[in-house]
């Protein structure tokens, strides 16, 4: 029976053919729009030439064991570090011709910026940042390695984020995006469903909530997914845009859209109506991508690290991005994981509060 239910409702969605289109054609045209209109942004990410930075160090810092291999690994990456022990860190800046200038003390560094180089000195960021968070574990807050203990650099860890252009980067965040709002394409379905109180005649035969519940989440998912697919190959071959591990961003894009449809059940189980629950999911999308990335870079995002994390959207898009531009990121555990406790807990309470209603109308 739960076969038969899915397959109507596969019917019902498509008879809506408006809101299948949006599924494919909203993505495709956001992503060109976008990755053209932001193209000389995330040009000047693509790197730029070796610049110079001056540094001075404190007897007591713990970088002075290690400023050797950070030398060495700057030149590697076009950074050029110079040591000037005396004056003033702007004087110098301006005399010299440096990009920036750093001051390591015992617990802290503060870094001088020159208004002339801002990519270089968010370069200079992105490789310190990198140092003291990855490299030298809890530099700001453990200051006293044990006795006798070796304290190494993971220097093959200091390598930059490859390049990611304009058309790579919002092709994948606009597909991420699109698939937290696939509910849309439920509306043929649902609206026919109140039209023809098709749910209040299935009430007197022995399926259940949960039956019910999932004879519309699966045809949801998946017709989302196959649309999202159709979206990503088109962009894909009309834009130019690059995908990384091909059945690993599959398994992130899926889980993501189903989330986003348990999501917008959930949603639609408590209201029972289905413009409150389309104004409710693309707020909370909308607050989702707004912390995650989809329309400022998460590169230069300004939001704080808290408030990103707790965006799906977020692990998602950094997860399919470096997965596109390094081949592997940290982040495709915390998307998968992230997506299958929203799916969890959004799908138990839906059929909780579709049964509470059910007991209202008996």
């Amino acid at each position: 029976m739960i076969r038969y239910l899915m397959k109507n409702n596969f019917k019902l969605m498509f008879r809506n053919t408006w809101s299948i289109v949006v599924m494919l054609l909203g993505p495709i045209l956001v992503i060109a729009v976008l990755s053209s209109a932001f193209t000389e942004l995330l040009k000047s990410y693509e790197g730029v030439d070796e610049f110079a930075i001056g540094y001075r160090m404190e007897e007591d810092s713990i970088m002075q064991e290690y400023i050797e291999i950070l030398v060495d690994e700057g030149r590697k990456n076009g950074i050029s570090f110079h040591d000037y022990p005396q004056g003033e860190p702007l004087d110098v800046m301006e005399r010299n011709g440096l990009a920036g200038f750093v001051e390591f003390s015992k617990e802290e560094y503060v870094i001088y910026k020159s208004a002339d180089y801002e990519v270089e000195c968010i370069t200079l960021e992105y490789f310190l940042g990198r140092v003291m968070s990855e490299s030298v574990k809890g530099y700001l807050e453990v200051m006293c390695p044990a006795d006798n203990a070796e304290v190494e650099l993971p220097v093959s860890q200091l390598d930059f984020m490859p390049s990611v252009n304009a058309k790579d980067y919002y092709g994948i965040a606009y597909i991420v995006y699109f698939c937290w709002c696939g509910m849309i394409c439920a509306t043929g379905m649902l609206s026919s469903e109140k039209k023809y109180g098709i749910e209040r005649k299935f009430q007197v035969s022995n399926i259940s909530n949960t039956q019910m519940y999932i004879a519309k989440l699966v045809p949801i998912t998946l017709t989302v997914f196959g649309g999202m697919g159709i979206a990503t190959v088109v962009s894909a071959v009309l834009l130019d845009i690059h995908w990384g591990n091909i059945l690993l961003s599959s398994v992130i894009v899926f889980m993501m859209i189903f989330a986003g449809s348990a999501l917008g059940m959930m949603i639609y189980s408590i209201s029972n109506n289905l413009a409150i629950t389309m104004i409710a999911l693309f707020s909370i999308v909308w607050v989702f991508g707004f912390f995650g990335g989809s329309f400022e870079t998460y590169m230069y995002s300004s939001m704080p690290e808290i408030s990103k994390q707790m965006s799906p959207i977020y692990h998602g898009t950094r997860a399919l991005v470096e997965l596109s531009c390094m081949g592997q990121s940290e982040y495709v555990g915390s998307a998968i994981v992230y997506s299958l406790a929203i799916v969890v807990v959004c799908f138990t309470i839906g059929i909780l509060a579709g049964a509470v209603r059910k007991r209202g109308r008996a």
